[in-house]
């Protein structure tokens, strides 16, 4: 184990202690009362409460007696306990980043919860899923579980849970940005709190209003907010959001260019997850602390990305998304289909009703015997509801299997995505023009009935020159979906002869139209100068055209990046060339005007998962695949930088 790593281990083990001495009385009473209590109702809420009272220190013990709560809970069909403990167990497996797992626990609590009208039970587990929803980046549907979390607890009139509530639909508006929403229902929350003896949700109100304060570039009164949250979170044993507020001072220290304290704080927030196994706590405190090293130590860096990696991989793999999906449309399914059944009810029954109220009016003898034949049609009723909802769920599961093999094909990747975004640009002038036309031929006509020949002349000549705008922009689209079509066809991995000069231009404007895609302010000036004697060379087109593609988004990045810096009289520049007969090898050069590399970091740029791109915008693959792509042709790739003047990347590939 190397030094930061046993470090880091050691602060793990303060805290731990720290921690349990603070939680172990209540466990210890709870415990007690354990052993002297029988296998009742009892029984299961104390369960229940060590589970959550575990959770902060040793989620294992809390999975333990959740699920003891749970089975207990069943065998006395103490359905309330029972729900509660399901819960327990659903924050755990959420905690450990099993998403689909977690919320098929909280789908269960929520229908036992409904089955008794368990109102509070329904309200928090509402509340969970939400939570997830917004997790997987579904705000709208977060949104709406948290607003029913928090109309149930106003009607329930549990403050605690209202705060709770405030607190989870104000994080869905911040991970979105809409900070003054956020702001109004975090203070709404440390209002409520605040009347309350029970402070445990303060610490998570200090944490998000600190958040709010960051975002806006506040970092002093964001830095007295966190140290405010890390003060209640320790009181109160509350590890995740302790360990989510030290992960936000690190960037706060990072951001000031204070390394030690953003790596101390990095550490805090790593051990502190690793105690209850906190998955998204663990991934930000190791991809934080790689990111620091990486210029520092090259080995420590290695080690948090390789924790990194292995917490994400769990947390967002393919089929977990894939899963989760899946559940989320059951749980939609299974909610219109309640109401649905619901509304199909309340009404019949409305009509009986009133069917029995003309016949009371009539006859006692009659309405009784109505009464009795209306609850026989209601007993019908209720079955055929019940085998229609059997129905749904059938052809709900059939859709589930056609949806994981419709996943499973998906060839396209994020670029393509974009392109096709780009293809609305044109579509929309077309669609414009062409109803600016539809305005000036009606005043065409108006005009030549009016005999104003020299006016009707001039809207004709509108109307043409909108025309050829509408073809211009039809041809865009056409060179667009051309340039897709391309880039999706599958590689067969054997050379044929290609026109290198066409497949350098058909990637470039591939590139260019992905990076406009993605950030509509993006212009820079292309220039191109392709040798038409280079003619034709025998290499994979897809394989080469995606080692052209990594080269040209670098290139369209650094000058972006530079652009956005403000120098006086720059203007972004991505230059093609080919040239032929260098020694029997055909050389494509890629060259931008950005800021270049750094002359210490050329030896580094080819290596797999190396970026001199800031976190999250780059994987550090892209010019190492290029690499190997041209060095399996038998060429190589070579560089010449400057730093703050640009970069030429040179393809040399065998002319044969």
């Amino acid at each position: 184990m190397n030094n930061d790593i046993k470090r880091t281990a050691l602060i793990m083990l303060l805290v731990a202690g720290v921690f349990i001495a603070g939680a172990q009385p209540r466990i210890d009473s709870l415990k007690k009362r354990l052993a002297s209590s029988l296998p009742d109702t009892n029984r299961v809420t104390i369960l229940s409460d060590l589970a959550i009272n575990y959770l902060q220190q040793d989620v294992d013990s809390s999975m333990k007696f959740a699920q003891e709560g749970i089975s207990l809970a069943k065998k006395l069909n103490f359905k309330s306990g029972e729900a509660d403990c399901l819960r327990r167990s659903g924050i755990v497996l959420y905690i450990q980043g099993k998403y689909p797992e977690a919320l098929d626990i909280f789908q269960q609590s929520l229908e036992i919860s409904e089955s008794i009208h368990h109102l509070f039970g329904i309200g928090a587990s509402m509340g969970h899923i939400g939570t997830i929803y917004a997790e997987q980046g579904e705000y709208s549907k977060a949104r709406y579980y948290h607003n029913r979390h928090l109309q149930i607890a106003i009607k329930i009139q549990n403050i605690f849970e209202q705060a709770n509530a405030l607190v989870k639909l104000g994080d869905s508006y911040l991970q979105q940005n809409e900070l003054d929403s956020a702001s109004i229902a975090f203070n709404d929350a440390y209002q409520l709190v605040d009347s309350l003896k029970d402070r445990r949700i303060l610490g998570i109100v200090y944490r998000s209003l600190g958040k709010i304060e960051v975002q806006k570039g506040n970092y002093e009164k964001a830095t007295d907010l966190l140290y405010k949250a890390i003060a209640y979170a320790a009181n109160d044993n509350v590890l995740n959001v302790l360990s989510d507020t030290y992960i936000e001072l690190a960037q706060i220290y990072r951001g000031k260019g204070l390394t030690d304290s953003s790596i101390l704080y990095g550490r805090k927030a790593l051990a502190t997850g690793q105690m209850n196994k906190y998955a998204k706590s663990i991934l930000a405190a190791s991809r934080l602390l790689a990111e620091i090293y990486e210029p520092l130590n090259e080995h420590e860096a290695l080690q948090y990305y390789k924790l990194a990696a292995s917490i994400r991989d769990s947390l967002f793999n393919t089929e977990k998304a894939t899963q989760v999906k899946n559940l989320f449309f059951l749980e939609q399914q299974r909610q219109a289909a309640i109401e649905m059944s619901k509304a199909r009810y309340n009404n019949r029954l409305k009509l009986y009703s009133l069917m029995t109220g003309l016949f009371i009016v009539l006859l006692v003898a009659v309405v009784l015997y109505n009464i009795n034949r209306t609850k026989q049609k209601a007993n019908n009723l209720l079955q055929q509801e019940k085998k229609k909802v059997e129905e749904a769920f059938q052809v709900l599961r059939s859709a589930q299997a056609q949806l994981v093999q419709s996943e499973k094909m998906a060839s396209l990747g994020e670029l393509t995505a974009g392109i096709a975004h780009e293809i609305q640009n044109p579509l929309n002038f077309v669609n414009n023009f062409s109803d600016v036309n539809g305005e000036l031929i009606s005043e065409l006509v108006d005009e030549v009935d009016k005999g104003n020949k020299e006016e009707a002349k001039q809207i004709a000549g509108d109307i043409k020159q909108n025309l050829e705008k509408i073809t211009h922009h039809g041809k865009r689209a056409d060179a667009i979906v051309k340039g897709m079509l391309q880039h999706s066809r599958t590689s067969t991995g054997q050379k044929e002869l290609t026109d290198i000069n066409r497949l350098a231009d058909e990637y470039l404007r591939l590139a260019y139209h992905g990076m406009r895609a993605k950030d509509k302010s993006f212009n820079a000036t292309i220039k191109t100068e392709f040798n038409d004697d280079v003619g034709k060379i025998n290499v994979v087109p897809q394989d080469i055209g995606r080692a052209l593609l990594n080269l040209y988004n670098n290139a369209f990045y650094t000058v972006n990046e530079k652009q956005k810096q403000n120098v006086p009289g720059y203007e972004p520049t991505v230059a093609i060339s080919s040239t032929s007969n260098h020694n029997g090898y055909v050389e494509i050069k890629v060259s931008d005007n950005g800021n270049g590399i750094p002359q210490n970091l050329t030896d580094k740029i080819f290596q797999p998962f190396f970026t001199t791109k800031p976190s999250g915008q780059g994987t550090g693959l892209g010019l190492s695949l290029a690499y190997d792509i041209v060095k399996a042709h038998g060429g190589e790739i070579k560089i010449e930088t400057k730093e703050n003047e640009g970069s030429n990347f040179i393809i040399q590939l065998p002319d044969r």
